[in-house]
C-alpha cells in the first residue's frame, strides 16, 4: 500500500446524511414505531434480589378492561440462550436472581392500562438468601445462584465452580523468576465501578407475527443478526421464521447487544395475536440494566532499578449480577490486555467472573480492557514516582514493538505506541508544565497525567452486497446498522472509493435479517475494519464486473482502466469513457446481465492459536493504540476536580471520514471523564439507588474540558484502504490520565472509581494523617 495516497473519497470529511431528518425530529425510532392494532407493554421486574416464586396470579390483572394477555415463565419456552454462556430464560422460572429481572409482562390499549394491570399481578416469593459482593460469593458455602451451573453449555472451554462461572488463566515466560530478577516489586489493588450506558434512548421492540406465524421485529439493537439468532433460540423457532429489522438508534455503547426486551414483546404478540410494542422507562432501562461491570484488579510489577518491567502479575473479578451475558467476554479481552502495552518478558494473568444478587451486569465501550487500563496506566504512574522516574520516560523505556508477544501468546503487530506518545506529549509541552509549579492559590492545584492505550481490531465474521443500479448508482446490504456515530457515511464512502462512484450515488440499504448479509454487529469498534473490508471486497468484485464489460465496450484490449465520478475510462487514455449508467445499460440489455459483488470477511491474523485455561476470546487481527494527557486543577478544600484539557492522540489507520473520527474522540474523551470522576449506579443490597438522570451524575457541556483530537494515520495493512477502528479506544484513556494528573497535583492517590470529592478529600485526610 502507498502510504502517502490520496483518494479521491476516502479521508475527506463528509457530513452524515442523515443529520437533517435527525435535527428535523423525523427518524423513526422503536418509540415513534405505530402498526394497525398496536398494543402496548409493560414488565413487572423481581423486587427481590434472591427468591423463589411459589405462586404467580395474573387473574386481577385478566380481568381488567383493555387488558389482551398476560405472559409469564409458563407461556415462555425452558430453553436457556447466551452468547458465552447459555443461563438465562425469557422470564425467571422457579425462582429470580436479582432484582429487576423480569417475571411476567402484559399487552393492553395502552401503556396507562399496562401499567395498572401489572400492579394487579399477584407473586408469592420465599426469600432466599442474597450475597452482593463477588469475594464473598468465591467462598465455600456461599449460596448458590445457579444450582445446575456445571450443566448448561458453553461456548468456551469451561471452568466453573459455585458461583464461579469462568475462571481464565494466561501465563508466559517465568513470572517467579522475573518477581527475584526485580529491584522492586509493586503491588496495588483498584476497584472500578458499575457504569450505565447512558444513551438517550431507552431500549425497545416492535413484535408482530403474520399468518404464517413469521416473527418480525424491529429493535434499536447493536447486532441484528445475532439478535435473530438468540430470538430463534429463545423461542425454538427456526431462523427462517424470525425476521428482525432494525430501528433508528439512540445511543447504545455495548447496552443494546444480542436480546433484551425483543423476546417479551414476541412472547405477548404471539399470545395475543396483535402486534405490541415494549419500550422501557428510564427507571427500568436502570433497573433492568446491563451495565458495564465492576471490577477488583490486583496487580503485581516487579521492576528494576533502571525502569525495566522484568514480571506482571494480574488478578481480576468480575462481578456479573444474576447472569454472566457478556461479562464473560470482557474478561477474555481484560486478561489479554493485562500488560498493557509495554513489553513484559514474564506474565500470568488470572481472571474470575462471579454471579452474585446485583443487577445483571454486562459490558460497555472498550469491553473489559477498560476496566485494566485504568489498573495499569495507574500502576504506571505509582511505579515511576516510587522509582523518581519521569512516568513518560518510564513507559518509553518499556514500550512494546511490532513481534512482541502478548500473554495470550499472540506477537503484537502495527505497534504505534511510541507515535502516539511523541504526538501528544509535544502537543501538550509536557516536560515545562511536568515542571512548572503545581499551587495556583491558596486551595487549588493544578496537575498533569499521561495513559497510554491497547485494543484488540477485528473481530469474526462480516459479509456484504454491492448491487449496481440501472442508473450506474449503487446498493450496498450489509447487516451492520448505524449506532448514532455516523458509520454508514464512512462505509458509503469505502463503497463509493472502490466504485469510483460520487459518495451520494451510493445507499446503505436499511438493516433486514431477510436480506442483509451476516454481521456480528457493531461492536468491539469492528465496524469500519470489519464490516468495511467486507463492503470495499464487495465493490472490488462488482467493480471487477464492470471493467470487463467496459473493456469490452471501449475496445481498451486489456489496458488498465480507472473509475471515477461514475465513469470507466483508460487510464492512459482518459477521454476513452463511458459513464456507469450506459454500461449498466449495455449489460441489463444486450450482454452481460445485472451486476451484484458478494463477499464475506472473516480476519485471519495468521495466528490462530491462544494458550490458557478457560479462555473465550478469539485472536486479533490487529491492535490500535492511543495516548492521553489530561490536565486538571483540584481544589484541596472541596475535593472538585475540574478537567481543563485532554490531548489524545490515536492512531486510525487512515481517517476514512476525519470529521466523524474526530467526533470519536471528543465524544470518547467526555464519556470516559464521567467514568473517571462522576458516573457510579450506586447500588444496596442489589437495588439500584439511582436510577434517573437526576442522580446519576454524567458530564454536561458545562464539564466539558477543551478537546485537542490528534488522529495519526499509520495505514494498517489488512484494514480498508487501511483504516482501523476508532470508537472504543478514545474513552479509555481519560480515566487513568485524570487520575494521574489528580495525584501529580496533589500527590494522592485514589485507587476506586469514580474519583469523587468524598474520595479525594479522604485520600488527602490519610495524607495529612500521614505527614503528622
Amino acid at each position: 500500500m502507498d502510504d502517502q495516497k490520496a483518494y479521491a473519497i476516502v479521508g475527506h470529511s463528509m457530513l452524515r446524511p442523515d443529520a437533517r431528518e435527525k435535527v428535523r425530529g423525523r427518524a423513526v425510532y422503536v418509540a415513534d414505531f405505530r402498526l394497525p392494532g398496536m398494543l402496548f407493554a409493560r414488565v413487572l421486574w423481581s423486587d427481590r434480589p434472591h427468591a423463589r416464586i411459589l405462586h404467580i396470579d395474573t387473574r386481577q390483572a385478566l380481568d381488567l378492561p383493555g387488558v389482551y394477555t398476560v405472559v409469564t415463565a409458563d407461556d415462555a419456552p425452558n430453553t436457556r440462550y447466551g452468547v458465552y454462556l447459555k443461563d438465562q430464560l425469557i422470564f425467571a422460572r422457579g425462582k429470580v436472581r436479582h432484582i429487576g429481572e423480569p417475571v411476567a409482562a402484559v399487552a393492553a390499549e395502552s401503556e396507562a392500562i399496562a401499567e395498572k394491570a401489572i400492579e394487579k399481578i399477584v407473586v408469592q416469593y420465599e426469600e432466599l438468601p442474597a450475597i452482593f459482593e463477588p469475594i464473598e460469593a468465591m467462598k465455600p458455602g456461599a449460596p448458590l445462584i445457579h444450582p445446575d451451573l456445571e450443566s448448561y453449555e458453553a461456548t468456551y472451554p469451561k471452568i466453573v465452580k459455585g458461583n464461579v462461572c469462568l475462571y481464565t488463566r494466561l501465563s508466559m515466560g517465568d513470572t517467579e523468576k522475573g518477581f527475584e530478577d526485580a529491584d522492586y516489586v509493586f503491588e496495588d489493588t483498584f476497584k472500578t465501578q458499575p457504569m450505565y450506558q447512558g444513551y438517550l434512548e431507552p431500549r425497545g421492540a416492535v413484535a408482530s407475527f403474520d399468518f404464517n406465524d413469521k416473527l418480525t421485529v424491529w429493535t434499536s439493537n447493536q447486532q441484528i443478526l445475532v439478535c435473530q439468532a438468540e430470538l430463534a433460540t429463545a423461542l425454538e423457532m427456526p431462523m427462517t421464521q424470525v425476521r428482525v429489522i432494525g430501528t433508528a438508534i439512540g445511543g447504545a455503547f455495548g447496552g443494546k447487544l444480542k436480546t433484551s426486551v425483543e423476546p417479551i414483546a414476541a412472547l405477548l404478540a404471539k399470545k395475543s395475536g396483535r402486534p405490541v410494542r415494549l419500550v422501557l422507562t428510564r427507571e427500568e432501562d436502570f433497573i433492568a440494566s446491563r451495565a458495564r461491570a465492576p471490577y477488583i484488579l490486583r496487580l503485581k510489577t516487579g521492576v528494576k532499578a533502571n525502569g525495566k518491567i522484568t514480571a506482571k502479575s494480574v488478578e481480576l473479578i468480575a462481578d456479573c449480577g444474576g447472569y454472566s451475558d457478556h461479562v464473560v467476554g470482557t474478561m477474555g479481552l481484560a486478561v489479554s490486555f493485562s500488560q498493557g502495552p509495554y513489553k513484559i518478558p514474564n506474565a500470568e494473568a488470572k481472571g474470575y467472573c462471579v454471579y452474585t444478587n446485583n443487577p445483571n451486569y454486562s459490558c460497555m465501550r472498550a469491553y473489559g480492557v477498560h476496566q485494566m487500563c485504568f489498573a495499569t496506566e495507574s500502576q504506571m504512574d505509582i511505579i515511576a514516582s516510587k522509582i523518581g522516574m519521569d512516568p513518560a520516560e518510564f513507559r518509553r523505556r518499556n514500550l512494546a514493538e511490532d513481534g512482541d508477544v502478548l500473554v495470550t501468546t499472540q506477537p503484537l503487530r502495527s505497534v504505534t505506541v511510541d507515535q502516539t506518545m511523541a504526538q501528544v506529549l509535544k502537543a501538550c509541552h509536557w516536560e515545562e508544565k511536568r515542571k512548572a509549579s503545581k499551587q495556583r492559590g491558596v486551595k487549588n492545584f493544578y496537575g498533569i497525567g499521561m495513559a497510554n492505550t491497547i485494543l484488540n481490531m477485528g473481530l469474526l465474521s462480516s459479509a456484504a452486497i454491492v448491487k449496481i443500479n440501472e442508473d450506474g448508482t449503487a446498493s450496498v446490504l450489509t447487516g451492520a446498522v448505524d449506532l448514532g456515530t455516523g458509520n454508514h457515511t464512512a462505509l458509503a464512502q469505502i463503497a463509493a472509493e472502490e466504485l469510483g462512484m460520487k459518495p451520494n450515488d451510493v445507499n446503505i440499504a436499511a438493516v433486514d435479517s431477510d436480506s442483509s448479509p451476516y454481521d456480528l454487529g457493531q461492536i468491539a469498534s469492528r465496524t469500519i475494519f470489519d464490516c468495511g473490508n467486507a463492503i470495499k471486497l464487495a465493490a472490488n468484485d462488482a467493480r471487477r464486473q464492470l471493467f470487463a464489460t467496459a473493456d469490452e465496450v471501449l475496445g481498451a484490449e486489456g489496458r488498465e482502466l480507472r473509475a471515477s465520478e461514475g465513469n470507466v475510462y483508460v487510464r492512459d487514455e482518459p477521454d476513452k469513457k463511458i459513464s456507469i449508467r450506459d454500461l449498466m445499460g449495455y449489460r441489463l440489455y444486450f450482454k452481460g446481465g445485472p451486476i451484484i459483488g458478494r463477499a464475506g470477511w472473516l480476519g485471519k491474523p495468521g495466528f490462530d492459536h491462544l494458550v490458557g485455561e478457560g479462555y473465550p476470546q478469539p485472536p486479533s487481527v490487529t491492535f490500535v493504540f492511543g495516548t492521553h494527557v489530561a490536565e486538571v486543577e483540584v481544589d484541596v478544600g472541596t475535593g472538585q476536580v475540574k478537567v481543563e484539557r485532554i490531548t489524545a492522540a490515536h492512531d486510525v489507520g487512515r481517517a476514512i471520514n476525519p470529521l466523524g473520527v474526530a467526533a470519536q474522540i471528543e465524544g470518547g474523551v467526555v464519556q470516559g471523564m464521567g467514568y473517571a470522576l462522576y458516573e457510579e449506579m450506586q447500588i444496596h443490597e442489589g437495588v439500584v439507588q439511582n436510577p434517573d438522570f437526576l442522580n446519576y451524575r454524567m458530564p454536561t457541556i458545562l464539564d466539558a474540558p477543551e478537546i485537542v483530537p490528534i488522529i495519526l494515520e499509520i495505514p494498517e495493512e489488512y484494514g480498508p484502504f487501511g483504516a482501523k477502528g476508532i470508537g472504543e479506544p478514545t474513552n479509555m484513556g481519560p480515566p487513568p490520565a485524570i487520575a494521574n494528573a489528580i495525584y501529580n497535583a496533589v500527590g494522592v492517590r485514589v485507587k476506586e472509581l469514580p474519583i469523587t470529592p468524598e474520595r479525594l478529600l479522604h485520600a488527602l485526610d490519610d495524607k495529612k494523617t500521614r505527614e503528622a
